[in-house]
């Protein structure tokens, strides 16, 4: 009923304001990390729909993988900008197995910490992501590597029972698609997991019903 989407959208623009409050130089929450912030028992599908329409509405906006209020933003500086196109091409052309910050940092001539500066920046701005620490991808790594994680599930799908695990993906399967080693695997998996296109179960990474990720803003929705 609209008096209880109403109130439901109250509760989220007011999670965001906090967020943005306690967090202001981040760019804010991802879609699934901040229902599990406004009510992590909402049915996926009631949730997907109410944040598609306060992004219709303009009351929410996103910026690559995270949701933001629009009187909140991370800006770079023009020189920022400019030093960082660099290192963005560069991650874009590393596509899964993008290069290390102390490898960016040595390539462009910037010293260590300024290199991650630069990056954690770029990642609150939502221009890239931290898998972890020291490693970002750039958003068409990422859609990549989702849609992996998409065709793997269906694959799983169809080949699996009706055992309560059935369709997800595993760290060897992924690992064998994608052609990174296991570790760097598990990290983009656990990734997924974090920003809510994925849930762990068992061994497993289950796709979320109602997860898509959008190439063009890297960001899960329905």
């Amino acid at each position: 009923a609209p008096p209880a989407l109403l109130a439901l959208e109250a509760r989220v623009l007011a999670a965001l304001a906090a967020f943005h409050a306690r967090a202001p130089d981040e760019a804010g929450p991802e879609l699934w990390r901040l229902k599990r912030i406004v009510d992590a028992e909402m049915e996926d599908a009631l949730w997907s729909h109410l944040v598609d329409g306060l992004l219709a509405q303009g009351g929410v906006q996103a910026r690559g993988a995270s949701l933001h209020l629009p009187t909140h933003s991370v800006e770079l500086t023009p020189q920022e900008q400019a030093v960082a196109e660099p290192m963005l091409a560069a991650l874009l052309q590393g596509r899964f197995d993008p290069p290390w910050t102390r490898d960016l940092a040595r390539d462009f001539g910037l010293a260590e910490d300024e290199s991650r500066r630069l990056l954690r920046k770029l990642a609150k701005a939502g221009q890239i992501s931290q898998v972890v620490h020291d490693l970002f991808y750039h958003p068409a790594a990422l859609a990549g590597l989702a849609q992996l994680v998409r065709d793997l599930a269906q694959k799983a799908e169809v080949e699996a029972s009706l055992a309560p695990a059935s369709g997800a993906v595993s760290a060897a399967a992924f690992r064998d698609a994608s052609g990174l080693g296991r570790k760097r695997a598990i990290q983009v998996l656990e990734f997924f997991d974090r920003v809510g296109y994925t849930r762990r179960v068992g061994n497993g990474h289950l796709l979320r019903p109602q997860a898509l990720w959008s190439y063009s803003a890297a960001l899960p929705n329905s």
